[in-house]
């Protein structure tokens, strides 16, 4: 079982792109808040978050070290931008903008998570 957890690591990154992809286009379309994709956004988010702490621990990786704590802020700017932009009440102008701020976010942590670029901290 512990051989597929980074398989599921990065089947949940991906499926957590594209369900925010689809969000980003429904909230252009004016169609922000259907509840299944919330409950959907919010598990593969949260079954992201858990197979990366378990990875983490399972690699025996400092969480006080650089890459592992820019890998948790680039994840939680990234849902915090995305929840932020999906909200009701926004201009879309204004929510566009977090939410690309939010898709950069994932754009920063996928390179840090795939050794392309250094961690901010070090």
């Amino acid at each position: 079982m512990q051989q597929y957890i980074p398989q599921l690591h990065v089947f949940m990154a991906i499926a957590s792109l594209v369900i925010y992809f689809i969000r980003g286009i429904m909230m252009l379309a004016g169609n922000v808040h259907s509840r299944p994709m919330m409950a959907l956004a919010s598990l593969t988010t949260l079954l992201l978050f858990a197979t990366g702490v378990y990875l983490g621990f399972a690699l025996k990786m400092s969480f006080a070290g650089g890459y592992i704590a820019t890998k948790i802020i680039g994840l939680l700017l990234y849902v915090g931008f995305g929840v932020i932009a999906l909200k009701q009440g926004l201009s879309r102008t204004v929510a566009s903008v977090l939410w690309l701020i939010g898709l950069l976010a994932f754009i920063y942590t996928y390179l840090i998570a795939t050794h392309r670029i250094a961690p901010f901290f070090n």
